[in-house]
């Protein structure tokens, strides 16, 4: 047998069907590349996703050899993913900025609440079985009663999951003391809305990916894979937005669509224009990500079905992964109106108020009109044909829609790496890993 190749790197994607193992070199160079992919299902069914990971790193190096990293990393979604409840002040404040830092971490928000929480609240966390709670509330110098309320709710928990803590600071201290007595695992972090209409949602983010990484109950076999990984083990989701912020610091404000098995994310990087600027209705993060839990191609496959209207709707449903043709045009007919869906979810829109002095027009939600690129990632997408006219498909709407331009850049990360990118980016150097991310878009 010939002695291992000596790269700088294998990165593992564990999604919710698939697993691929990718191997990269030239990383600490001008010329970066991908060696090659390997692919195999995920095996959470089997007891150990370690069986998948091997099987798809068997296929890569069937093709490119014996390989050696210099390091091995990781990205999850296999089992879920990391579940997560939010829970703040006001539903338009501290709750939607708790709800926009969890779901820029990669999150699935399986339940969010608003204001004191009450015993049903409790039960409903106890039956969504949350791998973290995300408690926030309160401005910097404002509410103190309504998060310690909640704080000695939360202690009566069934289940003792992660707790991280990004509310007002002047009880965090108090908040920690309280839910550590309890038996909980606490983090604090920065409030993630400081004072009215700012959101600081960054440093919740980082504090939800270490906790990822180092405490939730994770996919059966996930511990051995965390032995040799460097690094943390990143929430697949969260990684890709890491990877968009990054290309867009280069490229500008960008939406990246991943249509997955289980759920279809959609990750924008924008300030909006400057036009509606005036007009929105609350701030937006730079860096936003929603997740549809009823879109995708597999998992979700009967829910995404049923928005087809019934002449053209597939029968039967494809598998995780198809391979014929009636399977390949089930899958691609599920994935188109599911990123048309998720899209038009995703973009905010203008509605017209009538008021003492006349119509006024603001803006509801997110503006994508100044995204002049939009990436499609995900199997569903790059694997599948007309993955670049499922896009294309996505900028049509309603006037009222704020969607990136008709003539935008479509392209597709046709080396399927977004994830791996976003990953790498903490162990290389910036320009190398855009580099990738601009060969396999072709931008």
């Amino acid at each position: 047998m010939s002695s291992p190749r000596c790269i700088d790197a294998l990165v593992a994607e564990i999604g919710s069907t698939t697993t691929s193992v990718t191997a990269f070199d030239g990383l600490e160079g001008a010329a970066p590349v991908v060696v090659g992919q390997g692919v195999a299902a995920t095996t959470v069914s089997e007891g150990d996703v370690g069986i998948g990971l091997e099987a798809a790193r068997a296929r890569l190096e069937a093709e490119a050899g014996p390989l050696e990293p210099a390091v091995m990393l990781a990205t999850s979604s296999a089992a879920g993913g990391l579940r997560m409840t939010v829970h703040g002040l006001t539903r338009k404040m501290t709750a939607m900025a708790a709800h926009e830092a969890a779901l820029g971490a990669g999150a699935v928000v399986r339940y969010q609440t608003a204001g004191k929480l009450s015993s049903h609240d409790i039960a409903k966390i106890d039956a969504v079985s949350p791998n973290l709670v995300l408690l926030a509330g309160g401005v910097e110098d404002g509410d103190t009663e309504t998060v310690l309320f909640n704080a000695r709710q939360l202690a009566g928990l069934s289940a003792r999951p992660m707790i991280v803590y990004a509310g007002n600071s002047a009880v965090a201290d108090e908040v920690r003391a309280l839910l550590g007595a309890a038996g909980f695992a606490v983090r604090v972090t920065r409030n993630v809305y400081p004072a009215v209409d700012e959101l600081d949602i960054l440093p919740a983010r980082r504090a939800i990916h270490d906790a990822f990484e180092e405490h939730i109950t994770r996919a059966p076999g996930m511990e051995r894979i965390g032995e040799f990984v460097t690094g943390r083990i990143l929430p697949t989701p969260g990684a890709v937005l890491l990877a968009a912020e990054l290309l867009a610091e280069e490229v500008g404000d960008l939406v990246v669509v991943d249509v997955g098995g289980a759920t279809t994310d959609v990750h924008s990087i924008t300030d909006g224009s400057p036009e509606f600027a005036s007009m929105m209705t609350e701030p937006q993060p730079h860096a936003k990500r929603t997740v549809e839990g009823d879109l995708g191609t597999f998992v979700s496959a009967e829910h995404t079905a049923a928005l087809i209207p019934e002449p053209d709707r597939p029968t039967p449903l494809p598998p995780a992964v198809p391979t014929t043709p009636a399977e390949i045009a089930a899958a691609w007919a599920l994935a188109r109106v599911a990123t048309v869906t998720a899209m038009s979810r995703h973009a905010g829109r203008l509605t017209h108020l009538f008021t003492p002095t006349g119509r006024k027009t603001v803006v509801h939600g997110r503006d994508l009109t100044a995204c002049r690129t939009v990436i499609g990632t995900g199997g569903a997408l790059v694997r599948l044909p007309g993955g670049a006219a499922t896009l294309t498909a996505s900028l049509n709407g309603s006037a009222e829609q704020l969607l990136p331009p008709l003539d935008a850049r479509v392209a597709l990360d046709s080396d399927y790496i977004f994830a791996c990118c976003g990953a790498l980016s903490a162990h290389f150097p910036p320009p190398a890993v855009v580099a990738l991310m601009r060969a396999s878009a072709g931008i």
